[in-house]
Parts: C-alpha cells; sequence; structure tokens
C-alpha cells in the first residue's frame, strides 16, 4: 500500500487588486479552485458561507471548491473629498492534492480576521513577484511558497481566534486598522473602545509593545506602500489617503521605513496598475 504524501500544490493565479470603480465577481455554481482573499483596503460585501457579510480591512476569506462566491465591491468617497478611497485585497487561486489534504485536515473558518500580519503578506507579496516572472523550475518554487502561505494563514487564524471579541487591546489595534486613513486622535481610538485615553494606550503598549499612535503610522506606512506599488494613483493622492496630513511628512516617514522615498520606490519595485 501506497502511503506516500500527498503531491502538489499549485498557484492557478496570485495578485493585489486595488479597484477604484464599482466591481463584482459570481460564481453561483461554484468554484473550481481555492480562493484566498485579504482584505487590504476600505469595505465590500462577499458570500460567506451563504450568507452576505461585510469584509474590512484584515479579514481572510477562504473558500474551497465547489463553494459558491460572490463579491461586491462599491468603492466610497472619503467624507468632505472628492477622493474615491480605493478598495483592495490581495487574492490567490491554487489546487493540488497537498492543497486538498490540507484543508481536509482542518478545520478552518471562512471568514476570519487577522489583521496585517507581516509573514503573510511577505509571502503573499513573494508569490505574486514570483508568478509575474518567467523562470525554470517555477512549478516547485510556487508549490514550496504556497505551502509556506498555507501553514502561516493557519497559525494567524488562530492567533486571530484566541483574542476576537475578547481583548481589548485587539479591539483598539482593529479600530486603527480600519480607520488609519482618517484623521485619528488618541481621544477618537480610545473612544471606539469606551475607556480612558491612559488606560487605552497601556494596555496597547503591554500588548504590542509600541504606542497606539506608532501602530497608526505602521498601518498607514502598509496601506501607502501597496498603493505605491501597485496602483498609478499621484503620490500626494497617496499620501492623503492613507491618512498623512502632510506630504513631506509622509515621504520622510516612508523613506526610513522602506529605504527609498515614495517615487523611487515606486520605479524599483513596482508591478504596474491595471485599471477595472
Amino acid at each position: 500500500m501506497n502511503h506516500s504524501a500527498p503531491q502538489g500544490a499549485c498557484v492557478i493565479y496570485a495578485n493585489y487588486s486595488t479597484h477604484l470603480k464599482p466591481h463584482s465577481a459570481r460564481f453561483r455554481d461554484g468554484l473550481t479552485f481555492y480562493l484566498f482573499r485579504l482584505q487590504a483596503e476600505g469595505s465590500c460585501r462577499a458570500l460567506v458561507e451563504g450568507k452576505y457579510e461585510t469584509i474590512i480591512p484584515g479579514d481572510l476569506l477562504l473558500y474551497p471548491p465547489d463553494q459558491p462566491y460572490e463579491l461586491i465591491v462599491q468603492p466610497r468617497r472619503l467624507p468632505q473629498s472628492e477622493i474615491v478611497q480605493p478598495v483592495a485585497d490581495y487574492f490567490l487561486a491554487g489546487r493540488g492534492e497537498w492543497l486538498d489534504a490540507w484543508w481536509n485536515d482542518r478545520s478552518l473558518p471562512a471568514k476570519t480576521n487577522i489583521g496585517f500580519d507581516d509573514t503573510v503578506i511577505t509571502l503573499w507579496k513573494h508569490i505574486i513577484g514570483e508568478k509575474k516572472k518567467v523562470m525554470q523550475n517555477q512549478d516547485e518554487m510556487m508549490d514550496y511558497l504556497l505551502r509556506a502561505l498555507c501553514l502561516t494563514l493557519e497559525q494567524a487564524i488562530s492567533s486571530g481566534h484566541r483574542t476576537k471579541g475578547s481583548d481589548t487591546a485587539h479591539q483598539l489595534k482593529r479600530f486603527i486598522e480600519n480607520h488609519a486613513h482618517e484623521p485619528l486622535s488618541l481621544e477618537k481610538i480610545a473612544a471606539s473602545a469606551e475607556l480612558s485615553v491612559s488606560r487605552c494606550s497601556y494596555l496597547f503598549k503591554a500588548a504590542f509593545g509600541q504606542s497606539l499612535f506608532a501602530y497608526c503610522i505602521d498601518v498607514r506606512l502598509k496601506l501607502a506602500e501597496q498603493q505605491v506599488l501597485y496602483s498609478n494613483l499621484a503620490l500626494e493622492q497617496v499620501a492623503e489617503n492613507t491618512g498623512f496630513q502632510s506630504y513631506a511628512h509622509f515621504c520622510r516617514v516612508f523613506r526610513e521605513r522602506f529605504g527609498h522615498p515614495p517615487g523611487e520606490y515606486r520605479r524599483r519595485y513596482g508591478f504596474g496598475f491595471t485599471p477595472d
């Protein structure tokens, strides 16, 4: 009897999508592949286990083959502005024996808020970048990268479930992730948890080792990086979209974080932008 491990995990398609106009996708008869989708910016509506739910930044959606899928994107204008807030997501379609075995051996939720996990984002971006190349041994590379992404997502899901709805620090973290592109004050962040500023600051620092505003800057920079790499928006608009009140401040902190000013970073590493 052959007890060999299941072979193969194939990436059919992987990308980062930015929507500035209404967009929809429908697979009412069910998908023919595994679909992974991580909301990066804005919100949308998706069919999740037979019900339409609002999807916010940090929400991870997982769909197996034969599962009906529907996505409805309606980008909105920022308050008191003519600027449209992009709706963006990472997505990946895959199939293979290894994926079948991984999915069947786990009981994975269709939707989990995992926030902006650095390892997940790095792996996803790596897969997107490698998939765009024409090279030898690409299938083998994609196989290993997809397995690593699946196992990392599994850990992120487990972490998300341990804290979901029960920890004030994580509640504050999710609030910042959802509202980082807006003008934020410590009072507004603390009001979301109905606690004092000092109490929220203490709880957040104790849980994550950084201040509320430092984390807000982290989230803004991650959102800005995606718009710099994957959109053709003017850099001044990227700064405004992601909550920076000063373009000069945006350029300074972007360079400190990524080693290059935003314009040079786009020229060096940008993947280009395909409009809807």
